[in-house]
């Protein structure tokens, strides 16, 4: 008899020895997922978490390597089945009882049972909730089948079980990196102005730090937030070999010893601490000065508006006044036309090509404009209005007081009547441009300016990039 037939028909007897159970309900109900059940049946057959899983696994890197197999789903009871049949299994995790986020896990299955390896849950927990090595909870849909011979039966329904928690391997990251050294005297106390970049992401998600610092010559280490918080130098960390000057290596906790730079001016260092490894760029002199000659001012670099680097990070920022739509301007290193120059790259970019054309813009006004040289050259340009915002003004948190540009002065001012309270100066009326802070050294989203009742000229001056100004004056006779 051909095997398939008798394979459906086993299948079929134990159907009709269940017959107090709809075979259709089962195909169309939906997975149960009880936490608190400890094992679950469908159509005569129960299933219970195997026993390599009922216990929370906290993985490591010689678990990973190990290929010993983990039981992970039982059978526990099955109806009369034909000689030689056994039961196989397809198995998904989720994060969630009701399976919206589903990723496979490959087993084996073998006398009832299907097994798992613990690289399997380990990619499993990380595709589900991302690289941190924390607890987690993975829940496991299974698809029973009859195997006889070759050929394979799925029984109707599903079983949903667990959950198993499982903490996959990662290194410890933190949120927060500080470069130590000779640069800054060893001293574990002062490192705030030596802190490493991030973007702000999950840092498992996103690893890598990197910093821009000037005159780092010599020896080197790196602290991470929690070292810098108990000013202890447990935890500082380090690399394999004492003194080693090559751009690239390893980052080690145990036997920590300093990296060292030899060349002088600007270096970026990289961190990756998913890898635990480090880079060390040499960039040496940095113009801080992007200058923006065009036909808004003569095409004369020496008197063109600039930007400026505030980060020390190669990216620019300022604000430029186009009189006349359609004006064109490029960027420049220098105060002249003998350093590199950035004409148009398109969708964004820019290009140092000798024929690269002009940039332009569509309409008068003053520009906030961002060029970013850490990567493949890049800008953006904002067309900017002014004016005032917060609890000292008319308009409250809510609506913007207007303020007038200048083209002749190179300034905004207003002239309005001030309460008691607070204010700050935004754009466009929004929350994405905004400064604050001391009115000698504005800067984005700073704190709120304190204000007094009067009537006062407020002005705004952006044209020196270094340092955003401002003035409260009484607009009141004597």
């Amino acid at each position: 008899m051909n095997k398939k037939i008798t394979l459906f028909a086993t299948l079929l007897a134990i159907l009709l020895m269940n017959a107090c159970e709809d075979v259709y309900d089962h195909v169309a109900a939906p997975p149960q997922a009880n936490e608190q059940e400890a094992e679950q049946s469908v159509s005569g057959f129960t299933f219970t978490l195997g026993a390599g899983v009922t216990t929370p696994l906290i993985l490591s890197e010689g678990m990973l390597a190990d290929p010993t197999l983990l039981e992970t789903i039982k059978t526990t009871a099955t109806p009369q089945m034909a000689e030689g049949a056994t039961m196989t299994f397809l198995l998904e995790a989720s994060d969630t009882q009701d399976f919206a986020k589903v990723t496979d896990l490959p087993s084996v299955s073998n006398q009832n049972s299907a097994f798992v390896t613990s690289a399997t849950l380990n990619e499993a927990a990380k595709s589900l909730y991302g690289k941190a090595p924390e607890a987690r909870k993975l829940y496991l849909r299974v698809s029973p089948y009859i195997k006889e011979g070759s050929s394979s039966v799925r029984i109707p329904g599903q079983v949903v079980l667990g959950p198993v928690t499982v903490t996959p391997v990662g290194p410890v990251i933190e949120t927060e990196y500080y470069l130590i050294g000779d640069i800054n005297g060893w001293n574990i106390n002062d490192l705030e102005a030596y802190q490493f970049s991030h973007s702000g992401k999950d840092v498992y998600e996103d690893p890598v730090f990197t910093i821009l610092v000037n005159n780092v010559t010599g020896y080197f280490k790196i602290v991470p937030k929690s070292s810098k918080e108990a000013a202890s130098w447990d935890g500082v960390l380090g690399n394999p070999v004492n003194g080693n000057t090559d751009l690239e290596g390893d980052i080690t906790l145990a036997g920590a010893q300093a990296m060292r730079v030899t060349e002088p001016g600007w270096v970026k260092i990289t961190l990756n601490m998913m890898e635990y490894t480090y880079t060390i760029e040499i960039i040496g002199e940095m113009n801080l000065t992007l200058y923006v000659p065009g036909g808004h001012q003569g095409w004369n670099p020496a008197e063109a508006p600039t930007l400026y680097s505030r980060n020390f990070d190669f990216k620019y920022s300022g604000y430029v006044y186009f009189g006349t739509a359609g004006t064109e301007f490029k960027f420049t290193s220098e105060p002249g036309w003998g350093g590199t120059n950035y004409g148009n790259g398109g969708n964004g970019t820019l290009s140092t090509d000798g024929g690269a054309g002009n940039l332009s813009v569509d309409e008068a006004g003053i520009y906030k404009i961002d060029v970013d040289l850490s990567g493949n050259p890049l800008y953006t340009m904002t067309r900017t209005e002014w004016g005032l915002i917060g609890s000292a003004t008319a308009g409250g948190w809510d609506n913007s007081t207007p303020m007038t540009y200048n083209p002749v002065t190179g300034r905004w001012s207003v002239t309005t009547t001030l309460v008691d309270g607070e204010f700050k100066f935004r754009a466009n009326n929004g929350w994405d441009i905004n400064l604050g802070g001391p009115l000698n050294n504005l800067g984005y989203n700073g704190d709120n300016i304190p204000a007094t009742a009067g009537t006062y000229t407020i002005t705004l001056d952006l044209s020196d990039p270094m340092a955003f100004k401002a003035t409260i004056a009484s607009a009141l006779p004597g």
